[in-house]
């Protein structure tokens, strides 16, 4: 299993395969040991996927280089981007490319999209800013650090978070800067990073200390900073609580998940914590008016209950597969592989109900609306799927 480490004066980046490499140790110093991925269930399945559209949308992303550049939906359009810097635009109904454009750079990030316009980050902390409708370029701007999670677009305003611990928050129009919030991270951290997440004029963004900020949109003023976890072990891979998985908002509870720490619901006004429950993420949630549902680091598959933070039930058949993070779909939660399977699991018990290969790995989450859901292939592929 090869590994992929990138050092620079603020941190020391590492791939979640090494991470995965050495967790999956009997002791950090052995031989690689790394788990088979358990077999694939056999069941008899309840619904049939029903393939839609494929499309070779760029390379994709380097097999030893772990980036979550997931997929973005517009109103009409669904956009992704490629790690050799191809960005398309998509038609959602029928997969036919609106446009398409190489920036020549090492894209980092998937598409933040939002205001009329796409922004993606680069390795050296280029940001790019690109018409919607044409993919043309209307700004560039360079910030300190590599920017590996999804910038996010609200209000005239675009949020970047870079894994110098440093948020920043950027003018739509040109890109100037207009406030920035630093957290201190630690030195060693996982290569994948959670997305900012924008609503009511505020912005929340996870750090890999494992804290939670709340922020104003406006002004970057703190409204609240929560600990989720606290680093525990000897060693500093031990140490590690990033908040990799994507912090979620479903109502008026925030959910937020730590590598090597805890999910936790809290309250959106005043970030208390109103329940937790260990796990190890950096995989991503989602959540209904019931249940939170969350893939952790060994591939296990979660249900918790939304009011108390009891598991309503786990699936243990995808562990040691490298799973995505799940996507709501009907009754069902899908979940990629690191061997391109695609898992539809029921939302009452975990069930397997369907499954389709797709011929290359799947690290990102699958995202649904209305009752299609599109997944990115590690080779560059966007698939679209229904159930029939």
């Amino acid at each position: 299993m090869s590994s992929h480490i990138v050092k620079n004066s603020k941190a020391c980046v590492i791939s979640i395969f090494f991470i995965f490499l050495l967790t999956a140790c009997s002791g950090f110093f052995e031989k690689d040991n790394t788990p088979t991925p358990t077999p694939l269930a056999h069941f008899t399945p309840e619904v049939t996927p029903q393939l839609l559209w494929s499309t070779k949308v760029g390379e994709g992303t380097p097999a030893d280089d772990y980036l979550k550049m997931s997929p973005t939906l517009g109103e009409t359009a669904v956009f992704t981007a490629s790690n050799n810097g191809t960005i398309t635009a998509l038609n959602k109904t029928n997969g036919r490319i609106n446009w398409q454009t190489n920036l020549r750079l090492p894209v980092t990030t998937g598409p933040g999209v939002g205001d009329g316009i796409v922004v993606v980050g680069c390795h050296h902390g280029d940001i790019i800013a690109l018409q919607q409708a044409s993919g043309r370029e209307l700004w560039k701007r360079t910030v300190p650090g590599e920017v590996i999670a999804k910038p996010a677009i609200g209000s005239g305003i675009v949020i970047v978070k870079a894994v110098d611990g440093y948020t920043r928050a950027l003018s739509i129009r040109d890109g100037h800067e207009l406030w920035a919030f630093q957290q201190v991270e630690p030195n060693l951290i996982l290569r994948g990073s959670s997305a900012p997440l924008i609503r009511d004029h505020h912005v929340v963004v996870g750090y890999a200390n494992g804290n939670l900020a709340k922020l104003s949109l406006q002004d970057g003023q703190l409204l609240w900073l929560q600990t989720v976890a606290i680093p525990e072990g000897a060693f500093a891979i031990q140490r590690m609580i990033d908040i990799d998985a994507d912090p979620i908002l479903f109502e008026h509870h925030l959910y937020v998940a730590t590598y090597q720490g805890k999910i936790s619901s809290l309250d959106w006004t005043s970030g208390r914590i109103l329940w937790t429950h260990d796990i190890s993420s950096y995989t991503g949630m989602i959540a209904d008016d019931t249940t939170v549902y969350i893939s952790d680091a060994r591939g296990l598959v979660w249900a918790f209950s939304a009011d108390s933070g009891l598991v309503s039930w786990r699936q243990n058949r995808l562990e040691y597969r490298i799973v995505s993070g799940p996507a709501l779909m009907g009754n069902y939660i899908v979940i990629g592989d690191a061997e391109g399977y695609l898992h539809w699991l029921g939302k009452r018990d975990g069930h397997f109900a369907a499954r389709v290969h797709l011929g290359s790995a799947i690290y990102t989450a699958p995202i649904v609306e209305n009752n299609i859901i599109y997944t990115l292939t590690n080779n560059g592929y966007l698939a679209a799927y229904t159930l029939r």
